[in-house]
């Protein structure tokens, strides 16, 4: 069956973090709490237990739990805290686009291929990071985080659920992750899959392998037009 969507991983595929916008942030925290250990926002991301946003509509009160939460771990003072809060919803604006990734999108959509993002990301807000480098998050027909549909890669349902989103089969999605255990998952379900492997280090894989997203456009070409 011919190729007509793509359906892409974000983190580490499409995107990276930018280390300098988090080292922006850190700085900004330091100020407000200079007590406060470097890396704590993170830490605080990373152990959060008070769940997750299903839809963007609830994102503000998240933000305004999850600087209460941080204020309370690190016992700011009240004016510490308020500044803190001021901060709101950073984590979109953590990221850059990977050199490639602009092109890749572009060359598909000018084939009529159809473009589409799913992620194990916490926030259904998925659309603000595109908007937050550059790209247009209309490009995209479907824009999923596992927050929203709550299921996570590799579990079947998530990859069943982004063709549904398309409204093709899944033989007709092709697949692309930087993790082998994901594309694994989404061959197993017929998609054409492959694995983004910037750095060479998985040559030992029996996946089908892609050093950047150049490549990607060739290999999705040569099969939708088969």
């Amino acid at each position: 069956m011919q190729i007509q969507a793509v359906l892409f991983d974000r983190d580490n595929t499409l995107l990276h973090f930018d280390t300098a916008a988090i080292d922006a942030l850190e700085a900004r925290i330091a100020r407000a709490a200079p007590h406060v250990p470097h890396g704590a926002a993170v830490a605080c991301w990373l152990s959060w237990s008070g769940g997750w946003p299903r839809s963007p509509a609830d994102e503000a009160a998240f933000w305004l739990d999850f600087w209460g939460e941080f204020a309370m771990r690190y016992q700011l003072s009240s004016a510490a805290a308020a500044h803190i809060q001021q901060i709101g919803a950073f984590y979109h604006t953590c990221f850059r686009a990977f050199s490639d990734t602009l092109d890749c999108l572009q060359a598909l959509r000018s084939r009529s291929i159809r473009l589409a993002v799913l992620t194990n990301f916490e926030l259904p807000s998925v659309d603000l990071t595109f908007q937050h480098v550059g790209i247009d998050p209309g490009w995209f027909t479907a824009l999923l985080s596992s927050a929203a549909i709550g299921c996570r890669k590799p579990d079947p349902r998530a990859y069943l659920i982004a063709a549904r989103a398309l409204a093709l089969p899944p033989e007709a999605c092709a697949f692309v992750d930087d993790q082998p255990e994901n594309v694994a998952a989404a061959g197993a379900l017929g998609m054409p899959a492959w694995l983004l492997d910037r750095q060479d280090a998985a040559s030992a894989s029996t996946l089908r392998r892609i050093r950047d997203l150049h490549e990607l456009i060739s290999c999705v070409c040569e099969s939708s037009c088969l």
